[in-house]
């Protein structure tokens, strides 16, 4: 067996019930397979043949890998080297433990197969970690079921069965419902949502959302969670964690009243276009005025003249009051919109709400009756 100073690596997924020993002395020699079989496997660690599933060489990482059978004799067998790690011949090996056990592969049934993907994952990042893309599950035809495959690890969690967190087998992404299920997953409870027991055998009556003794699920007013990080200020549809679309991304947040503007002054209202009119009107006039007098022409009275400048005063000085009759109309209006866009906003929640609890309801009694007719 060759020998290799790099780093090792390991597999991301793991290798199951698999311990990696890799031989970490520069001066000597490594101990060859049947050395190895007899003194540390047979010998320190007392596994027999039967035990053992593959001893496998591999000279990349110039170590052996030991794969066991069971889960269970791979734990034993880690206890042990843990044990033995500073005694001879296990201290001259870097022992690397290449299993996940928290490994699983989730698949996921959506009731309406348009959900999106990043939308699935989003909700599985709560629960578990290195999460892979989707793989569509389809039958001898080749049509799609609509079930969803994929490869994740199980968080840790010291509160949980087996010392992991495990994500609901039913759930909800606003108003789609959906289920997954995966290999040694623990019972599930339909009514409580809770694992450790089924629904026959459920003796809690309890609201699944707020814990409340006092009512159902269906007839809860708390307010709800967002199913995607589980935060109480806002619902499923204005999660942050969800992937921005391809319109609000282009979109930019521009206003619509300003034609996509960014930062632009406010637009003149018109008066100082007005007095710059007036100016150069005024200017023209005077200097006709000296021109008709050269030439011997009769100039207008003065208080004609008084009188245009006061008609064209008004004008301006009326001008200038429609201008603010508008700009007040204006706001007058935007709020009036604004009220009318939150009012709006409001009702849309409520029948959401409406919606969700109707469904809620409709699922509760389906899944009764199923359990009804199978333990009849």
């Amino acid at each position: 067996m060759a020998r290799r100073t790099a780093p090792t690596s390991v597999p991301v997924i793991g290798l199951a019930n698999t311990v990696r020993f890799a031989w970490k002395e520069k001066d000597m020699e490594p101990f060859g397979r049947e050395t190895f079989g007899r003194n540390l496997l047979m010998g320190v660690l007392q596994l027999r043949v039967e035990d053992v599933f593959c001893l496998h060489d591999n000279p990349l990482e110039g170590a052996f890998e030991v794969t066991l059978h069971t889960e269970e004799k791979h734990e034993e067998t880690m206890q042990k080297v843990r044990r033995a790690e500073k005694e001879k011949p296990m201290c001259h090996y870097a022992v690397t433990n290449l299993a996940r056990n928290n490994f699983r592969v989730v698949t996921i049934n959506m009731y309406n197969p348009h959900v999106k993907e990043e939308d699935v994952r989003a909700f599985l990042g709560r629960f578990m970690d290195g999460i892979s893309s989707a793989r569509l599950l389809k039958d001898t035809l080749g049509f799609w079921t609509g079930r969803r495959s994929y490869q994740a690890l199980l968080r840790e969690d010291p509160k949980g069965l087996g010392g992991y967190l495990h994500p609901p087998a039913m759930f909800s992404l606003g108003a789609d419902r959906g289920t997954l299920y995966y290999a040694r997953q623990p019972p599930f409870c339909r009514r409580c949502m809770a694992y450790g027991h089924i629904l026959a055998s459920c003796s809690t009556k309890k609201c699944r959302y707020c814990g409340s003794a006092e009512h159902g699920a269906g007839d809860c007013d708390a307010p709800k969670a967002c199913h995607g990080c589980g935060m109480l200020t806002h619902l499923w549809r204005e999660c942050p964690a969800r992937q921005r679309s391809y319109a609000s991304a282009a979109g930019g947040g521009a206003r619509a009243g300003d034609g996509g503007r960014r930062g632009d002054p406010e637009p003149r209202t018109g008066t100082e276009g007005a007095d710059t009119q007036r100016g150069e009107e005024e200017k023209t006039e005077a200097g006709e005025g000296k021109d008709k007098e050269e030439m011997g022409i009769v100039v207008p009275e003065e208080k004609e003249a008084k009188g245009e400048e006061e008609k064209g005063v008004s004008s301006v000085e009326g001008q200038e009051r429609t201008v603010v009759e508008r700009k007040e109309t204006e706001k007058a209006s935007e709020g009036k919109e604004t009220k009318k866009t939150s009012k709006r906003r409001e009702t849309e929640k409520a029948s959401e709400r409406k919606m969700e609890k109707a469904s809620e309801k409709k699922t509760e009694k389906t899944l009764e009756k199923m359990e009804t007719e199978k333990a009849s």
